[in-house]
């Protein structure tokens, strides 16, 4: 087959955050170029390009491949042939040998349309996403909380839980059919790499400015165990986690007995002021408030005690104790009012903030 090297390295740069370096099947370092189109899989998730310049079949291994091209100039006219158990590029003034797997031995390839499937504007939907996927959890034992929660159906929620804390928004949107999947943190990092790399173009309109404040969709499908995302021209199918999510209305508080209303960055200055010392001590930052200020402490054996008091607006007089990595982690970068909602010195800390996911972060017990 012949390709121009720019358009190859396009397609692996695209391919590149599906890729591993070290897998237990060989197959999946490589690359499958076949029937127009170009496939890499690290079997959780599995992208497939629309490629036309693909004729034939052939495994390319993608990260030498990848690094060959970057010396090569793009307008350089690549051939590209499997010969047995190799693979040879050929170019103006240059060529290249690798070492290649067969065709046949790639996973094969995950196609066919669910019963169902409908558009979904893509920016709302990979944002929402992206804004909850930092509280999934790490802990492999307890695999339905290490990816991102998706409730389809006539309202679209998205969550994240750690077991700690959690973050949950409703969507503006709905899908024909009740549907969850568990999608795993990875996919959703290719997803968002491939969406900013390749955006579709907004559906037709009567002007121009329809046509510019158009929302782009993608074709979101979900059969079984697996969910197909497609747009412009790529395809994402993505081996969803077994298990089953956290019951969220059951973890959210309904009700609070208080609220505080502060800026963000008021006490995220003050969080970064205390963290020295809540990290050589418990953790936990200690927070207290009255009408109109509230004051945050922090404390240890070996540097002691520090407190600073930012102005607030709350319905009456509390305490709460957060650990302050978390705390941090929520503040960090937002400005405006946040609301804090407390409710008992053990049930979950509620936090909102203009449009963003909810976030409820569990207190820490704490002398006071």
């Amino acid at each position: 087959m012949q390709m121009r090297v720019e358009r190859l390295r396009e397609v692996l740069d695209l391919l590149k955050p599906v890729m591993l370096k070290k897998a237990a099947i060989p197959a999946i370092k490589y690359v499958l170029l076949k029937d127009g189109k170009a496939v890499a899989t690290d079997l959780e998730t599995m992208v497939i390009l629309d490629v036309p310049e693909a004729k034939g079949e052939c495994l390319i291994p993608h990260h030498e491949v990848y690094e060959l091209l970057k010396h090569i100039p793009g307008y350089e006219e690549l051939s590209i042939k499997a010969e047995g158990k190799s693979l040879l590029l050929n170019w103006d003034g240059g060529n290249a040998s690798y070492e290649a797997m067969q065709a046949e031995e790639y996973p094969p390839l995950v196609q066919g349309k669910a019963e169902t499937e409908a558009p979904l504007p893509g920016d709302s939907l990979i944002d929402a996403l992206n804004s909850v996927v930092g509280y999934c959890s790490t802990n492999e034992e307890r695999p339905a909380i290490c990816g991102v929660h998706l409730f389809l159906g006539e309202q679209v929620k998205i969550g994240a839980a750690d077991g700690f804390r959690l973050a949950y928004q409703t969507l503006p949107m709905s899908f024909p059919v009740e549907a969850t999947a568990i999608i795993p943190t990875k996919s959703i990092r290719v997803l968002t790499h491939l969406w900013e790399k390749l955006p579709p173009a907004p559906p037709p309109a009567s002007s121009l400015i329809t046509q510019v404040t158009a929302k782009r969709l993608l074709q979101l499908a979900i059969k079984e165990n697996r969910l197909r995302i497609a747009f412009g021209r790529v395809i994402v199918i993505v081996q969803l986690i077994e298990g089953t999510p956290p019951r969220y209305d059951q973890i959210i508080p309904s009700e609070v007995s208080q609220q505080v209303r502060f800026f963000a960055s008021d006490l995220e200055r003050a969080v970064r002021h205390l963290r020295g010392i809540a990290r050589d001590g418990s953790g936990a930052i200690r927070l207290s408030w009255t009408e109109s200020s509230l004051t945050a402490v922090a404390k240890s054996e070996e540097k002691g005690e520090a407190t600073v008091e930012i102005p607030v607006q709350a319905d009456g007089a509390g305490k709460i104790a957060i650990n302050w990595v978390y705390l941090l982690d929520y503040l960090k970068g937002r400005q405006g009012l946040v609301t804090m909602g407390v409710r008992g010195a053990q049930g979950a800390v509620v936090f909102r903030h203009g449009q963003s996911p909810l976030v409820a972060i569990m207190p820490m017990y704490v002398q006071w």
